[in-house]
């Protein structure tokens, strides 16, 4: 057989696309999806990836301080995110603590820890969307 090309090319059909891989063993699925979920109200961000791993964190440690060193981010960029969060939510989703004996803290709410859980559940349908995708990406592969 002469040496020809191979590659394997684009269809695209009233907007939606395929992409068909070779299904040999020296053919990789060279492409992924990727895609950041976020969750706004009233185009301003309430939830995304960040955010929640801030809340996880606070419910941890019990401490804003902490959980934002964890992070690497600072402590007025962590209350920021709080304060936002909790003026879009419909309750507080962390309570501050004052300083007394043992220095105040921060305390996730029941709130908080429901709205872990629920975004961790849109994380993997999302997730499991994207890589349904994948298998349908468009891309033209020599």
């Amino acid at each position: 057989m002469p040496n020809v090309l191979k590659f394997n090319c684009i269809l695209v059909w009233h907007g939606f696309c395929t992409l068909y891989f070779k299904k040999n063993n020296d053919m990789r699925h060279p492409f992924k999806m990727t895609a950041a979920l976020e969750v706004e109200r009233d185009g301003v961000c309430f939830l995304n990836g960040r955010r929640v791993e801030l809340l996880r964190r606070i419910g941890e440690t019990g401490s804003m301080l902490a959980a934002s060193k964890e992070m690497g981010m600072s402590y007025q960029q962590a209350w920021s995110y709080v304060q936002g969060m909790n003026a879009l939510s419909p309750l507080p989703l962390v309570i501050r603590k004052r300083g007394g004996t043992n220095g105040g803290g921060a305390e996730l709410t029941k709130m908080g820890r429901d709205i872990i859980v629920q975004f961790e559940k849109l994380v993997a349908v999302h997730r499991d969307y994207l890589e349904g995708l994948g298998d349908e990406l468009l891309f033209c592969l020599f």
